[in-house]
C-alpha cells in the first residue's frame, strides 16, 4: 500500500472559520490532528491561509504558535509529532470560545504573556546554518549577525544580500562572515550591542541597502519577544555574570516560552553548532534586530 504524503493528511475546512490571532483576524484553511510521540497526547494544528499555524491541546490551550507565513510544513516535520488521519473535526471539542470570532492568541501586552506555549519560528529553518560556528576568539557577534542576515535573505527579503556575498538558501557562510567582520569586528575584539548594530548598518549601506539595525543595551525580553511575534529572529547578548554557560556570547533567538510560574526561555542558534538550543532568558542583556 502506498504511503500517503503528509500534505494529504490535512483536512480542508469547507465552512469559513475565523480566529483572532494577536492583532489580526485569520481565516482557517485546514486542520491536522497530531499525537505527541513522547506523551501520546492528542493535539490539533490549525493552519491558516497564509500557512502560519497554532497547535492547541484538547483543552483548547495553544501550545505552539508560529506567526510567520509558510511555516506549517516545517513546523510539523520534526520527529516529535505523529500525524493522524481521523474523522472530521468538531470544533466544539477543541475550541471553548463562544465569540463569533474566537480569540486564539491574545494580543501581546506589557506584563501579560502567553504562557506554556512556544512562540516563534520553526527550528528547521535554522538547520541550514548549523555549521556556522564561531571559529575562535570573540567573533560570535559576527557569526550571529550572519545568521540573522541570512535568515532575512532566505525567508523575508531576498535582496537583503548581494549575490557575490551570498546566494539565497546556500549553507556557505565564508564570504558573508568575512564581509561582516570587516565592519563589526575588524580587530576581533568583544562587542557590545551598539557596535554590532552599527557594523551591520555599515555593511548594509556599503552594499546599497539603507536599512539600519537597531540595538537595545539593557535586558532583552520586550524587544526580543516583540520581534519574534512579528516572525523575525533577533540577536541576543548573553553574559557570564548572569549565569551564561557560554560566557559572554552572542546568539540568534527565534522562539520563546514562558511558564505559568514566570520562567522564561529562548530557543536559539548558539553559534557553537547547536541550532535549536534552549537557554534561560535570564542570561540575556542587550539585543540587535532588523526592521
Amino acid at each position: 500500500m502506498k504511503k500517503r504524503r503528509r500534505s494529504q493528511l490535512k483536512q480542508v475546512v469547507d465552512k469559513p472559520f475565523y480566529f483572532k490571532i494577536d492583532k489580526k483576524i485569520k481565516k482557517l484553511a485546514s486542520t491536522q490532528q497530531l499525537q505527541s510521540k513522547k506523551s501520546e497526547r492528542l493535539f490539533l494544528a490549525l493552519i491558516f491561509e497564509d500557512q502560519s499555524y497554532v497547535i492547541i491541546d484538547q483543552s483548547g490551550h495553544p501550545t505552539e504558535y508560529s506567526p510567520a507565513e509558510y511555516t506549517y510544513q516545517e513546523g510539523i516535520s520534526r520527529s516529535q509529532w505523529r500525524l493522524l488521519n481521523e474523522a472530521p473535526i468538531e470544533f466544539s471539542q477543541w475550541i471553548n470560545g463562544k465569540e463569533e470570532v474566537p480569540v486564539l492568541i491574545e494580543e501581546k501586552r506589557s506584563g501579560k504573556e502567553l504562557v506554556n506555549c512556544w512562540v516563534g519560528l520553526p527550528e528547521e529553518r535554522f538547520l541550514r546554518y548549523k555549521k556556522w560556528a564561531t571559529p575562535s576568539g570573540y567573533l560570535c557577534g559576527t557569526y550571529a549577525a550572519a545568521v540573522l542576515l541570512a535568515y532575512y535573505q532566505d525567508y523575508r527579503k531576498e535582496w537583503m544580500l548581494p549575490l557575490e556575498i551570498r546566494k539565497k538558501n546556500t549553507s556557505n557562510s565564508m564570504a558573508l562572515t568575512k564581509a561582516l567582520r570587516s565592519q563589526i569586528q575588524p580587530l576581533g575584539l568583544p562587542t557590545i550591542p551598539f557596535q554590532v548594530s552599527t557594523g551591520i548598518s555599515s555593511f548594509l549601506k556599503k552594499n546599497g541597502n539603507h536599512e539600519r539595525a537597531r540595538a537595545t543595551l539593557l535586558g532583552s525580553w520586550q524587544r526580543a519577544t516583540k520581534r519574534i511575534r512579528e516572525g523575525k529572529p533577533v540577536m541576543i547578548g548573553i553574559l557570564k555574570v548572569l549565569g551564561s554557560t557560554y560566557g559572554n556570547h552572542w546568539v540568534t533567538a527565534y522562539a520563546y516560552f514562558e511558564t505559568e510560574t514566570g520562567e522564561r526561555y529562548y530557543k536559539v542558534h548558539d553559534n557553537w553548532g547547536d541550532y535549536h538550543k534552549v537557554i534561560p532568558a535570564s542570561w540575556s542583556n542587550g539585543t540587535v534586530s532588523l526592521p
